[in-house]
């Protein structure tokens, strides 16, 4: 019941509480003013018989002392007209029945002694009867007791009277309980109704979100103060409420865009590595659950190197972008294609019958990717290799899957590009033996492994040894020497190139140095990759090394190709304008195989060509190389440019060479490339016996 109380509204406890305490108060009143009505009606009656029975005793004292019962019985017979008289008894001194009177004769016989028993004066509470005896006393002086007189009063008629004034004021009191009571309920709907608006707008917020709702301010007592301050809090909380959906819509939106940045490439538009790992998993668990075969291919651009080498970042990118587009378009609506990285691509097809449909659509991405690309003013060629694995013919788990792709892909490669391979288990070794070049190529630093080989660079006149060109070569622990070609491409491609390249220059700085110190004027030439040139604090780097190393920069000498010149065209000028400001030469290494060659000639601050041995190697009997050599030192010249002439082989070449008054030499006619020790030792005899030479390289 207490728990029930506790959970009614507030109105409903009100009522009751109302309800209660009225019809309490309606009892109480009812009660106490019947319960006085009651006893003043005794008190009236008891004073009544009194006085009956002092009138009695007057009139019956001489009737006692001359014991005339007839005078007695006469005076007793006058009180039949009170009808509240029941009946009256007079006993003479010696309690004997002396005379008698009983409003009913037949019915009653007066005790014939006197017995105070049978009267009850304390008349207890309900009694319908009131007793009353007196003394009757002789008249003074003597004051004897001479009877006793015996008054029964009758109270059935005060009580029909008493009721009939019970109901009187039980009608009041209930009108006044329903006076009261409607006055109550009033004043309870006047405190109740305005908390009811409140509630009934606290829960249109807490249940429906709904801020809009306004509790009624209907007075401004306590209930409408807090009426007043829970308006105010709402309009506090809608403006929060506002600014936090403001917020969570900014956030959203800022969500979705990390989500489109981790899961979307910017470049191409396409999902990214992390999509397509999220992708991979959800087709396996397809095959798992409903056995739907897929096919994965890895495509890599074939050429996207030189494009970006030569027509920069932002002509890659926007070809990565036509790629994409390409891609896109050569593919159905299922497939799936991301961009993983570089310029290294992911398909995956699903519903296809028979690999002849796989094959079918890799003709036709291959297709799509011959035709020419036109990036802003330049057109540009690649093509694409393609490596195919396919679920669960090959492998049922993603990184089974992306290696095996990835063997497929090289394998391509190794076909001579722009064709598809699909996955066969002996591929894979390709792949392994990539991965395992590239670990040890990784260690070679460390375990100085790259070392640097000193070929000499001749004087033609004096046939002395000038300087050197550093390269650098790959030794391993076991002592197997690792040819440039098999290592150089890889380091470009993985970045390492960076740190071969600085490693390079410190050594051979180091090395310089020390035969400067020794034998005067000697320089060494390194040859600088396109992506070292793309450091901005490579000149930086190389003073540093320079210094270090206690080596003038004029001894110092960096060869470049002209690509790198057409790539970063103002970035270049900068960096090797602060090199030449040193004293350090710029050397154009295999000159005139490029298409842009005499227009870099006076753009940049060059000192120094280099003749590629393309050219060399076809003197002195092909007119058009000797046309060709003939023109680059005739235009040096006229430049005020050193010339050095690479791949000299033969005498028949050194003496052409020298004819043509080429300055410089370079090949295996006067050494192949050495460690520093036997490059000191020919510093040592500081000329050449170059004719027999040419044979042993």
């Amino acid at each position: 019941m207490k728990t029930s109380f506790r959970n009614l509204p507030i109105s409903k406890k009100l009522r009751m509480i109302n309800l209660l305490i009225v019809s309490l108060i309606t009892l109480l009143t009812i009660s106490s003013m019947s319960l006085l009505k009651y006893f003043s009606l005794r008190d009236d009656y008891r004073q009544d018989a009194a006085t009956l029975s002092a009138i009695l005793a007057e009139s019956a004292n001489s009737a006692l002392l001359s014991n005339d019962a007839q005078a007695a019985q006469v005076t007793l017979n006058g009180l039949r007209p009170v009808r509240d008289v029941l009946r009256v008894e007079i006993y003479d001194k010696s309690g004997h029945l002396f005379a008698s009177y009983s409003r009913k004769n037949n019915t009653f016989r007066a005790p014939l002694h006197f017995d105070p028993s049978q009267y009850d004066e304390a008349a207890h509470f309900g009694s319908l009867t009131l007793d009353n005896v007196s003394p009757v006393f002789s008249a003074p002086p003597d004051k004897k007791r001479i009877g006793t007189i015996a008054i029964r009063i009758d109270l059935v008629d005060a009580y029909k009277h008493l009721a009939n004034q019970i109901t009187a004021i039980l009608l009041v009191g209930l009108i006044s309980f329903a006076l009261i009571g409607a006055l109550l309920t009033r004043l309870q709907k006047s405190i109740t109704l305005p908390l009811l608006s409140l509630t009934e707008a606290m829960h249109k917020v807490s249940k429906n979100g709904d801020f809009s709702a306004r509790a009624t301010v209907t007075s401004q007592d306590e209930i409408g103060e807090l009426s007043i301050g829970f308006n105010q809090m709402l309009d506090e909380l809608s403006k929060r409420e506002n600014s936090l959906h403001q917020e969570l819509n900014e956030r959203r939106r800022i969500e979705e865009r990390l989500s489109e940045i981790a899961n979307f490439d910017s470049v191409s538009n396409l999902p990214n590595r992390n999509s397509f790992n999220s992708q991979i998993d959800r087709a396996l668990i397809n095959y798992k659950y409903d056995h739907e075969k897929f096919a994965l291919m890895i495509l890599d651009l074939d050429n996207f190197k030189y494009v970006n080498d030569t027509l920069g970042h932002h002509a890659g990118d926007l070809l990565l972008a036509r790629v994409a587009e390409r891609l896109r378009g050569s593919l159905r609506q299922e497939d799936y294609v991301a961009r993983l990285g570089g310029d290294e691509f992911a398909i995956i097809m699903r519903d296809f019958t028979d690999i002849s449909k796989i094959s079918t659509v890799s003709r036709k991405i291959l297709a799509s990717l011959q035709q020419p690309f036109f990036l802003e003013s330049h057109e540009a060629f690649i093509g694409a290799s393609i490596g195919i694995t396919i679920c669960p013919d090959n492998g049922e788990d993603s990184e089974t899957l992306q290696r095996q792709a990835d063997s497929a892909m090289y394998q391509a490669k190794n076909l001579g590009k722009n064709t598809f391979q699909f996955y066969q288990a002996d591929l894979s070794l390709v792949h392994k033996n990539r991965i395992n070049i590239e670990t040890q190529l990784r260690r070679s630093l460390e375990n100085n492994e790259i070392v640097a080989y000193y070929q000499p660079i001749v004087e033609i006149s004096s046939e002395k040894i000038v300087g050197f060109e550093a390269l650098a070569r790959w030794i391993k622990q076991d002592g197997t020497l690792v040819q440039p070609d098999d290592f150089i491409p890889l380091a470009e491609e993985i970045g390492l190139i960076i740190d071969i390249g600085s490693h390079l220059i410190n050594s051979s700085a180091i090395q310089t140095a020390a035969w400067v110190n020794r034998f005067g004027q000697i320089f060494t030439s390194v040859n600088f990759s396109s992506r070292q040139f793309k450091q901005n604090d490579l000149a930086n780097d190389v003073l540093k090394a320079l210094k270090n190393a206690g080596l003038q920069p004029c001894y110092f000498e960096m060869e470049i190709t002209e690509s790198i010149l057409m790539n970063n065209s103002s970035d270049s000028m900068n960096l090797l304008g602060q090199l030449i400001d040193q004293g350090m030469g710029i050397a154009i290494d295999d000159f005139g195989t490029g298409y842009s060659s005499l227009s870099y000639l006076t753009s940049f601050p060059i000192s120094k060509i280099k003749i590629d041995r393309s050219f060399v190697s076809k003197l002195p009997h092909d007119r058009n190389a000797l046309a060709v050599v003939t023109a680059i030192i005739s235009l040096a010249k006229s430049l005020n440019l050193k010339i050095v002439a690479e791949g000299i082989e033969t005498a028949e070449q050194f003496a052409c060479l020298a004819t043509l008054g080429c300055q410089y030499g370079q090949g295996y006619l006067f050494g192949n490339p050495v460690p520093a020790d036997e490059a000191t030792k020919l510093l040592e005899m500081r000329s050449t016996q170059y004719a027999p030479s040419h044979s042993a390289r």
